[in-house]
């Protein structure tokens, strides 16, 4: 049987997804070391950490999350041109992201390859809609790594979308049209899309219009924000500072406070969701290789817990979830003249930090009286992987009367040498073909150019603030063509 397979490469967690012509998609339950290290049990996610226990061996999951030397939410350093120093070789030997992201996928391809034997190794991987060039090209290259055959990029926020489109198929194809805003809220990345749905004839055709760009908020911000609060506590009670202590001994404990944070966010959400009171935050821990023993205890209100956790839930600063609203609103208004938040019919939340009440208030009450809920309660972290499956599938079924576009949703850019102006090559609008088209735009080569070099940027439009430039197109003419 050759299934249809979704992956979800995610900051906090990877997903594998898969379905067949026997059932819709389901999450596929992975075998991963949890407690022991040589005892491996099922999970249907794989913690996307990776512990390096020898010079030749590394432990992916559940195990390694638990390990302070572990490498953790190696997505957010993709498509960087930084490397780590190999943790347990003698010798010094840097690593890359791609290099340690591959081993998570390398252990959800095995789990694949042992329950398909007739898999064909082809496979959608989520990345955010954010992502760039360079960071798309590095989780391929993870892929490669790690065994696939051929991987075929899809933005996080559609893959979730497609996942309800999936369950609602009808409801979509009983309306002319129907604008969706997709709020992708994950533990490293806040991805924001706007789909809009439209039927002509027998077929359904999904086209993003919209997506939110360079925004690096997510869940693990606001475990930071809970971890330096509580540090500042623990300051206060051991009259000490952490800039005094050595360095190594600082690094683990940052990392300690930061993961058990993590840990008492989503317990204290769980806790809200029941009308309970918050739970206590207690550590009771030595460090490693140090004799710092570390014993803490606080007990948060629940007025005290939303201040902190809630500060990026406001529309103030440069760091909040309505800035990538905002961003997706503009580049929908490119693709469609005077497109508006109104014009939003319905508002789907999903992701692991969508799930804090602070979140949603915020969304119901910017969005009001647009209909804004969870796309399903029961799988908010896995509609990426499953949604993805699905995609999948449909594409080995022929599409099933569906049609998805592919808008690259920004510009690419030259930099004019006499006015300093950005000059669009390729229009926010265009789709991947194989059509070409002529550039409305007369350069002036300077005589005798024999090589003429054009900078390239990529964007949103020519005012952009975060212009990533681009390898340099090369122009060399022959000298009969100078003129």
């Amino acid at each position: 049987m050759n299934p249809a397979v979704g992956v979800d490469l995610g900051t906090t967690n990877t997903v594998v997804a898969v379905q067949t012509d026997d059932t819709g998609p389901r999450t596929l339950d992975v075998l991963q070391p949890v407690d022991e290290r040589n005892v491996r049990v099922p999970r249907d996610h794989i913690k996307s950490a990776v512990y390096f226990d020898s010079a030749e061996t590394a432990v992916v999951g559940a195990f390694a999350a638990g390990r302070l030397e572990a490498f953790r939410s190696i997505k957010s350093r993709m498509g960087l041109r930084c490397k780590f120093k190999h943790p347990t070789r003698e010798r010094t030997l840097y690593i890359t992201a791609a290099w340690i992201s591959a081993h998570i996928l390398k252990l959800g391809y095995e789990q694949v390859r042992q329950d398909f034997p007739s898999w064909d190794g082809r496979a959608v991987v989520t990345v955010p809609a954010s992502f760039n060039t360079d960071q798309r090209n590095d989780t391929l290259r993870a892929a490669t790594l790690a065994g696939f055959r051929e991987v075929q990029l899809l933005d996080e926020p559609t893959a979730a979308f497609y996942y309800f489109f999936d369950q609602n198929r009808q409801e979509f194809a009983e309306k002319a049209q129907q604008t969706v805003l997709v709020f992708d809220f994950g533990g490293g990345t806040l991805d924001v899309s706007i789909i809009r749905v439209t039927t002509t004839g027998n077929e359904l055709c999904i086209d993003p219009i919209g997506r939110s760009r360079y925004n690096n908020l997510g869940g693990d911000d606001i475990d930071v924000e809970l971890a330096a609060f509580f540090l500042a506590l623990w300051e206060q009670q051991e009259g000490r500072k952490i800039e005094d202590l050595p360095a190594e001994e600082r690094r683990m404990l940052v990392q300690l406070f930061v993961q058990l944070s993590s840990q008492f966010k989503e317990e204290a959400e769980y806790y809200l969701s029941e009308g309970q009171p918050l739970n206590e935050f207690i550590i009771d821990y030595e460090l490693p290789k140090t004799h710092l023993a570390v014993h803490f205890r606080c007990q948060l209100t629940r007025a005290q817990y939303e201040e902190i956790s809630g500060r990026f839930f406001l529309d103030k600063g440069d760091l909040n979830v309505f800035r990538p609203i905002g961003q997706a609103i503009e580049v929908a208004r490119s693709i469609v003249p005077g497109f508006r938040k109104d014009d939003i019919d319905l508002v789907l939340y999903t992701g692991g930090a969508s799930r804090m009440t602070g979140l949603r208030a915020a969304l119901e009450s910017y969005f009001a009286p647009k209909p804004c809920f969870n796309i399903t309660e029961e799988e908010a972290c896995n509609t990426v992987a499953l949604g993805a499956a699905s995609c999948r599938y449909d594409e080995m079924q022929g599409q099933r009367g569906v049609r998805t576009t592919s808008r690259l949703l920004e510009s690419i850019f030259t930099r004019d040498d006499d006015t300093g102006e950005y000059v669009p090559i390729v229009p926010l609008t265009c789709e991947p073909s194989g059509d070409f088209k002529p550039v409305e735009r007369r350069f002036q080569l300077q005589r005798p150019a024999i090589k003429h070099t054009l900078p390239l940027f990529r964007g949103v439009g020519p005012h952009d603030h975060h212009l990533v430039p681009l390898q340099d197109l090369v122009f060399i003419l022959d000298r009969k063509s100078v003129v």
